[in-house]
C-alpha cells in the first residue's frame, strides 16, 4: 500500500487485469457472504433483535455501497434466496423503495415466498404498478362544432376582407397559386358537412 508522498507503482496491463479481476471476485464473495447469513440467521446467533440492526452494529459505515450498474443483478440474487425488500435494503445500504423500484425493473426474478426480517415466511407484494394514464375525456360535440364554426366563420369573413382589398387583384395569380387549392378543399369539406346536416327533401 502507498503512502502520499511515495513513488507510484505502476502495473502492466496484465496484472492491472488480475487485480481488477480479484478486486470483483472479492466484492461478489461479499454479497454471497451477506446471503449465506441472512439465510443462516448469524444475526439472531450472536444475539440481535433484527437482521438491520445486526448489519448497522457489526458493519455500520463500512457496509460496501452497491454501484448503480450492478444494484439490479445483486438486488435481484438475494431476492431470489428469499430476502425481504427490508432485508435487503439493511444489507446493502439503499432505500428499501430503490430496492423495490430495482425489483420492478427485474423480468427474471419469479414472486415466490420470501423470508421476512422476523424468520416468517411471506408472500411478496407485487411491485407496483404505475398508474395508467386516463383517455382525456370529450368536449360534448356540440360545444366543440359550435367553436369550429365560430372560427370558420370568422376566418371565412377575413378571406372575404382580403378578397375585397384593392392589391387583390394585382396579385391573383400569385395568391391562386399557393391558395386556391386549399380554399377548394376547405370548402368542398365544408359542403359535405352541409350535406350531411341538410334534411332530405
Amino acid at each position: 500500500m502507498t503512502s502520499p508522498g511515495s513513488p507510484l507503482i505502476r502495473l502492466s496491463s496484465v496484472d492491472a487485469r488480475d487485480l481488477t479481476d480479484r478486486i470483483r471476485v472479492g466484492v461478489e464473495a461479499v454479497w454471497e457472504l451477506v446471503k449465506q447469513a441472512y439465510v443462516s440467521r448469524a444475526w439472531s446467533v450472536l444475539g440481535y433483535d433484527s437482521w438491520d440492526d445486526y448489519c448497522t452494529r457489526e458493519f455500520g459505515n463500512s457496509r460496501l455501497q452497491l454501484p448503480r450498474e450492478e444494484r439490479s443483478e445483486v438486488v435481484a440474487s438475494m431476492r431470489e434466496i428469499g430476502m425481504s425488500t427490508r432485508a435487503i435494503a439493511a444489507a446493502t445500504g439503499v432505500s428499501d423503495i430503490t430496492v423495490r423500484r430495482e425489483l420492478a425493473g427485474a423480468t427474471n426474478v419469479a414472486p415466490e415466498p420470501v423470508i421476512g426480517v422476523d424468520g416468517k415466511t411471506y408472500q411478496p407484494k407485487p411491485p407496483a404498478q404505475e398508474p395508467q394514464p386516463r383517455s382525456p375525456r370529450r368536449r360534448p360535440i356540440t360545444d366543440a362544432f359550435f367553436d369550429a364554426t365560430y372560427t370558420l366563420t370568422k376566418d371565412t369573413a377575413r378571406i372575404a376582407r382580403l378578397a375585397a382589398d384593392d392589391r387583390f387583384g394585382k396579385n391573383s395569380d400569385q395568391i391562386a397559386g399557393s391558395h386556391l387549392s386549399d380554399l377548394v378543399r376547405a370548402r368542398d369539406a365544408v359542403q359535405r358537412v352541409i350535406d350531411l346536416l341538410t334534411p332530405e327533401g
